[in-house]
């Protein structure tokens, strides 16, 4: 009888392991940091926010400003850096406080799926379109900053802090991609690694210039978003050679165009104007045939469709690094060039 209560005990099958969710700590901390960073970016600087008391691990027992923001902040505050068609003109200083304040709010959320910073934790895949929300909009106040160009400004740490923000989105891709697969062992992994890569921006915004400057290079990558689309070009080898995830281009294309007395004549058009690249696919060799995908409106998926089947042939222009003006072009032909 024994053995057989023991060949039983053997054959139940194992608990599944409980999801790994972050250390409440770590929430608490995360949240602290970013609410922090928020309120010294704010117009109004009280003594209370100026030198807080912390529990926070490294923090010595209190989150002071630095000297250099506090110095930097009334020209941050003045300098008008982004104009938002609802909102009017955004400071530089605005611009960097609303990323603080979504990462707040994504920690915030996440001391509701924390047993021990919860009550009654909840799933996050319970939270997943809050995170899909909370991850939008940190695509989109980080392309901000990056496209007005803050990546060299906060007295040499914003590439630091900027590193730190996409580090932090990644974390949200891994994540929101693990809720949509109801995978929570993933959605806590992605979770942890965002709320990681939040506090590693404070540290960044609080720490030495020259030790940010060494540590990290912001390097911008595109996402495909909600209501846009991604449009494969095949491109000739050339064409792709020198172009990498992130550019932005001009996409030229050339047709044969009818004109007075139906005469045929070769043309070049702008077709579209600082669209993104998402993904480049280079062959093995400069005659070789590549692919490039175009981050589109639907509206310039339609064009970009319809110049693979009416052009004769389609070039991308790169854009220098900073430039986002769009210009009216005018059609170009060599009969105006040479009339």
């Amino acid at each position: 009888m024994k053995t057989l209560i023991v060949l039983m005990a053997m054959s139940l099958p194992a608990a599944a392991a409980s999801p790994t969710a972050p250390a409440p700590e770590e929430v608490r901390c995360a949240a602290e940091e970013m609410q922090t960073a928020y309120y010294w970016l704010a117009p109004e600087l009280t003594s209370a926010v100026r030198s807080r008391q912390t529990s926070c691990s490294g923090r010595r027992g209190k989150l002071e400003i630095p000297g250099w923001l506090e110095t930097a902040r009334p020209a941050m505050l003045e300098s008008k850096a982004w104009k938002d068609p609802e909102e009017g003109e955004l400071s530089e200083a605005r611009l960097w406080q609303d990323a603080f304040s979504i990462l707040y709010e994504f920690a915030d959320k996440t001391g509701r799926t924390v047993p021990g910073a919860a009550e009654k934790a909840v799933s996050p895949l319970e939270l997943e379109k809050e995170y899909g929300d909370i991850r939008l909009r940190l695509i989109m106040g980080v392309d901000r900053l990056y496209k007005s160009g803050m990546e060299k400004t906060l007295a040499g740490r914003a590439s630091g802090v900027l590193t730190s923000f996409g580090k932090a989105l990644k974390g949200l891709d891994a994540a929101t991609a693990a809720m949509a697969e109801n995978d929570i062992e993933g959605a806590y992994k992605g979770i942890g690694d965002a709320l990681f890569s939040s506090r590693g921006a404070f540290s960044a915004l609080t720490g030495a210039a020259a030790e940010v400057k060494t540590a990290a290079r912001y390097e911008a990558e595109t996402r495909l978003l909600p209501g846009y689309r991604g449009v494969s070009l095949p491109l000739s080898g050339s064409q792709v050679l020198f172009l990498s995830p992130g550019d932005r281009v001009d996409m030229l294309v050339t047709f044969d165009a009818v004109m007075a007395e139906d005469r045929k004549e070769k043309v070049t058009a702008t077709i579209l104007q600082n669209v993104s690249v998402l993904k480049v696919d280079k062959p093995e060799t400069s005659d070789g045939t590549g692919v490039v995908q175009l981050l589109c409106n639907p509206s310039e998926a339609q064009y970009a469709a319809l110049s693979l089947v009416q052009g004769g042939s389609i070039g991308l222009a790169r854009r220098a690094k900073g430039d986002y003006e769009l210009h009216p072009m005018e059609i170009a032909s060599f009969r105006k060039l040479f009339k």
